[in-house]
């Protein structure tokens, strides 16, 4: 809570170890920078762009303590900011739209999903042409131990050495834990050939695919596949090529929520609380336009389960 005006704050702003996630995730960034100095001798400024909404004022708290911290010692030059949109949100029992004022729908964030086509519109990708970048990592201000021993640096790494459009960095999920899950999809085109590639189901969509929480009595599925961390590595070409496609595959991973329920001021000034829906697409999800394709089915090596 701020201590001023007792409102809720973004997660950037949650104080973790002494500072704020935000602060905590530039010195992830600086420990990496000064490292490759002591090796390479040569200092590195990495562009950092950072995707922002207007929810409890989170774009102002942000650009707030950057300015204060006089942007980290990095220079203004070096940071990109942008807003994501919000969407309406329907009342999950009636369908009816939530209106916080006449005519005015109450409006929530529509999900990571949408950085790769508004990273696309706000020049984003073009910003980190400039700066001579050729992929990047991507990862949750929340995660704390994104960047614990050499994770972040063996993901990026691998990519670029390999060429590689885009990289999880996973690991066991915890029952119960309200993250999703990486699965190898296989499905079959029209064409009649056979494509392979790694995919994120939500925890949201675990009812629907038939994957049960495990219990100390009964397996589950869900054991077996790895938790997505949301720690991305992505090819900018890649990702961008996907953000400027004018079909839904711009916004990948839509999914309809229903499992939260939404506080909001309603249009007679009460505050109000409901079970709201709200569309919503998945960052990791941009995994489903980079399939390989096969003429034949590759059933070696894979078990039934």
């Amino acid at each position: 809570m701020d201590s001023d005006t007792g409102e809720s704050l973004p997660a950037a702003l949650l104080p973790y170890c002494g500072r704020s996630l935000l602060e905590g995730l530039m010195r992830d960034l600086q420990a990496r920078e000064f490292l490759h100095f002591k090796i390479f001798g040569k200092q590195c400024i990495t562009p950092v762009a950072v995707m922002t909404s207007s929810v409890k004022n989170n774009h102002e708290h942000i650009v707030a303590i950057c300015e204060r911290l006089e942007w980290f010692g990095r220079g203004r030059e070096n940071f990109r900011l942008f807003e994501q949109p919000l969407v309406p949100v329907v009342n999950a029992e009636d369908g009816k739209w939530l209106i916080s004022e006449s005519l005015l729908p109450v409006g929530k964030p529509g999900g990571h999903g949408a950085i790769w086509k508004l990273a696309c519109d706000r020049g984003v990708f073009e910003w980190l042409y400039r700066h001579g970048r050729k992929g990047a990592t991507v990862r949750q201000v929340s995660n704390v131990v994104a960047a614990t021993d050499l994770t972040l640096m063996a993901l990026a790494g691998i990519g670029l050495r390999h060429n590689k459009k885009l990289g999880f960095a996973s690991c066991e999920r915890r029952p119960g834990a309200t993250e999703g899950v990486n699965v190898l999809i296989e499905k079959q085109n029209l064409d009649g050939l056979w494509e392979y590639g790694i995919t994120c189901i939500e925890y949201t969509e675990f009812e629907k695919y038939g994957i049960s929480e495990p219990t100390a009595t009964n397996g589950s599925l869900q054991a077996s596949y790895p938790a997505n961390t949301n720690i991305l590595y992505v090819d900018l070409q890649a990702a961008q090529e996907v953000g400027s496609r004018k079909n839904a595959s711009c916004l990948p991973g839509i999914v309809l929520n229903l499992k939260k329920a939404v506080s909001y001021v309603d249009h007679l000034g009460f505050e109000c609380s409901a079970a709201g829906g709200r569309l919503e697409c998945t960052m990791q999800n941009i995994a489903d336009n980079f399939m390989n394709t096969y003429s034949y089915r590759c059933s070696k090596g894979i078990e039934s389960m």
